[in-house]
């Protein structure tokens, strides 16, 4: 899982821990491995104790998948995180950046 600035040919681009304010966009990429079965999974993009958005995507059986999804910032600053949900719910990755 990486934060980013864009995603160029399937892989993220601009890695970081932290983007200026004048960001557009922010992204979060998965790289997922021997995917058992379809399943679905749900970004949940949260700006300090406040959920800003959930993005749901369906990810299919497979050795290897790559997905991403992508947060407008257009200036809100402060610390953020994007916490990836099983269809269960559970936390299966996060990933923690700061807009400045």
């Amino acid at each position: 899982m990486e934060i980013a600035s864009a995603v160029e040919n399937r892989e993220p681009s601009g890695i970081a821990a932290s983007f200026p304010a004048s960001t557009e966009k922010v992204y979060c990429y998965l790289d997922i491995n021997n995917v058992p079965k379809d399943t679905t999974i749900t970004y949940v993009w949260t700006l300090g104790q406040n959920e800003m958005r959930k993005d749901t995507q369906h990810v299919k059986k497979s050795s290897r998948w790559r997905t991403w999804a992508n947060k407008g910032i257009n200036g809100m600053k402060g610390d953020w995180k994007v916490d990836v949900l099983d269809e269960a719910g559970s936390v299966l990755k996060s990933a923690s950046f700061k807009v400045e």
